[in-house]
């Protein structure tokens, strides 16, 4: 008599081991680290590529200003942060404007005078607001830093993180109020037309409080900020929103993320020698990772240097 034999049992399949599923989460979360990485640098990349357009089409627009109403127009970099409204980023405006053709006299050499020539935003045209961390920075040429065997004009200087500067908590010195200058015809300026052989400043009056009356309005408001020591800080280096300080006229510019070099910076700011190494130095990030926009020195019109 035949007897049934049972069946065998299928094989049971064995789950996986605390080595499988290790493995298997750490490869996805160096895919997720990775894809982070990607996304950010991508971001970072079209918020400059964005930026530099941008400031481009505003240098072209100015310039077609300048020809348009055969006067000395030029493009002032300012940034632009609300105390009142802490978490609101800082952001650097694009702002268009034209001398009054009022000048003050601030202090005499033995050859002449020493002139404050006072500009104004020029009505009808809006500023451009770069996207948040990015800022403009040009050679530091007037006045040259002391920056012991590096020439200056190797050194950039750029937009004040307002924020820090409020609370006196990050260097100063290598701040200035950028701005590019062209002529009736659309040439590209380094100073004022009127300048002499000597000083003339330049500087916007933002708050429009007077003007150069007789006497004197308060033409140009520097004693804002509680950072600046001393005259010369005061005219030159931003320490508040509103400084109406000397403009700074550059002969190219560099156009970079500052968000992105804060991000990997390594010292404290708040050290001249560590923001020339590290920022705006001939080694720093803007050299390194600027995008530069130069003017062709015949027609003044901006141009894009490609790295």
């Amino acid at each position: 008599m035949l007897h049934d034999r049972p069946s065998p049992s299928p094989r049971t399949r064995a789950a996986f081991t605390i080595i499988e599923l290790v493995v298997v989460m750490g490869v996805i979360g160096i895919l997720a680290l990775l894809t982070t990485i990607g996304a950010r640098r991508l971001t970072s990349g079209s918020r400059l590529a964005a930026a530099t357009n941008a400031v481009t089409s505003a240098l072209g627009n100015a310039r077609a200003a300048a020809i348009k109403d055969s006067e000395v127009t030029g493009v002032v970099f300012r940034p632009v942060w609300n105390p009142l409204r802490p978490n609101i980023p800082q952001r650097v405006e694009i702002i268009t404007i034209r001398s009054t053709g009022e000048r003050a006299a601030f202090g005499a050499t033995s050859i002449g005078l020493r002139m404050a020539e006072r500009f104004r935003p020029v009505q009808g045209i809006p500023a451009t607001v770069l996207p948040e961390g990015v800022k403009v920075a040009g050679p530091m040429y007037d006045p040259p830093g002391n920056f012991g065997s590096i020439p200056a004009e190797l050194v950039y200087s750029t937009q004040i993180e307002l924020p820090l500067a409020a609370a006196c908590g990050e260097s100063i010195e290598f701040n200035r109020v950028i701005a590019v200058l062209f002529g009736p015809n659309g040439e590209f300026l380094t100073r004022a037309p009127s300048s002499s052989i000597d000083e003339q400043k330049c500087y916007v009056d933002w708050n429009d409080n007077g003007g150069l009356a007789n006497p004197p309005a308060d033409p140009q408001d520097v004693q804002l900020g509680a950072c600046a020591s001393g005259l010369f800080e005061q005219f030159w280096l931003q320490d508040h929103p509103d400084d109406e300080c000397n403009l700074m006229f550059v002969p190219f510019l560099s156009v970079y993320d500052d968000k992105a070099a804060r991000e990997i910076k390594g010292t404290n700011w708040g050290v001249d020698a560590n923001v020339l190494t590290e920022l705006t130095g001939p080694s720093g990030y803007i050299a390194q990772f600027g995008d530069r926009i130069t003017f062709n020195r015949f027609s003044g019109l901006p141009e894009r240097k490609v790295r």
